[in-house]
């Protein structure tokens, strides 16, 4: 028992020196030692336990996360590789801001189109970057929404769409539920209520079927964009995502989408779809972590880990 002990603890520490990862992430206990696979597979062509990864070791080290959830999930296959509290239903904050956009480009809308924010399109909260003085296209206010996280970019966008708001909404939760959110609930499109909320398995679906689109895989990618506004203004767009600066987007990593979250309900929320050689894509989900930092650290120590410790 002492040796196996010390074995586990070796391997630990041979993995921190692998992937710089705080210490405090590491948990003396395992993961699930058995594969968990969702009830209704992501892929509807891979289902079954032959096709998802493989854990090199059952007895290998799992992650603390400051996250309240947490979840990371194959994207191929639905099988669930790390779970924490993933039935527990909690405010998403501007997570809900992949929904919207996921709507709003259902309506077939001209991206090129210029447009101007209405004083009745503001929300406070977070940061307003575009003033209602200046003209842009719809392309940049969605660009706003995703990359960093403008309200009443986001409000605008419903107001665009030629919907009511409580149209939009309506549409947000029916989308929910072909997708297969079991457990969501939409009632503003940026996610300034504390009473949108879902759980990460949900969430999981959202981000699956989100990153399917090409506008928004390519705003969540973006470290910032530049607007340009019809009088001439520029107007430079910073992402909240604070790990498309770090080695998990660095080859042989790669984010594919990704969209933060926040409010005082929610605590710090970040969802990310990765892949490591151009495949094994993994869904990772953390609601709740105790701060900013803390949410990219938790994302970053479970993608890396669950890297290292399963083989696809």
């Amino acid at each position: 028992m002492i040796f196996k002990l010390f074995t586990q603890v070796f391997l630990a520490s041979t993995l921190l020196q692998l992937f710089p990862i705080d210490a405090r992430d590491l948990e003396q206990a395992t993961t699930l030692s058995t594969y968990s696979v969702f009830d209704i597979p992501i892929s509807q062509n891979s289902s079954t336990l032959e096709n998802t990864p493989v854990k090199k070791d059952p007895s290998r080290l799992g992650i603390v996360t400051t996250a309240v959830s947490a979840l990371v999930m194959d994207r191929k296959s639905g099988a669930i590789l790390f779970e924490k509290n993933r039935q527990t239903p909690r405010a998403i904050g501007s997570i809900t801001k992949l929904m919207t956009a996921y709507v709003f480009l259902q309506t077939n809308p001209d991206l090129s189109a210029k447009v101007s924010l209405l004083q009745t399109d503001v929300r406070l909260g977070g940061i307003q970057h575009i003033p209602t003085t200046e003209e842009i296209t719809v392309h940049d206010l969605l660009y706003a929404s995703l990359v960093s996280s403008d309200n009443s970019a986001t409000s605008s966008l419903v107001r665009i769409s030629g919907m009511s708001e409580g149209d939009f909404v309506a549409k947000m939760n029916e989308t929910a539920a072909m997708i297969g959110m079991q457990q969501t609930q939409f009632v503003d499109a940026t996610g300034l209520s504390s009473k949108n909320t879902s759980v990460v398995t949900d969430l999981a679906r959202l981000l699956d079927s989100a990153a399917k689109i090409e506008t928004i895989r390519d705003a969540t990618q973006q470290s910032n964009h530049v607007v340009s506004s019809l009088s001439g203004k520029i107007f430079l767009l910073e992402s909240t995502d604070d790990l498309l600066g770090s080695f998990m987007n660095k080859d042989p990593y790669k984010i594919i989408s990704a969209k933060t979250g926040f409010l005082p309900e929610a605590g710090y929320c970040l969802a990310t779809l990765f892949s490591r050689n151009g495949k094994d894509e993994i869904l990772v989900i953390v609601l709740g972590s105790d701060s900013d930092a803390g949410r990219f650290q938790d994302v970053k120590s479970l993608a890396a880990w669950v890297y290292d410790a399963y083989e696809w």
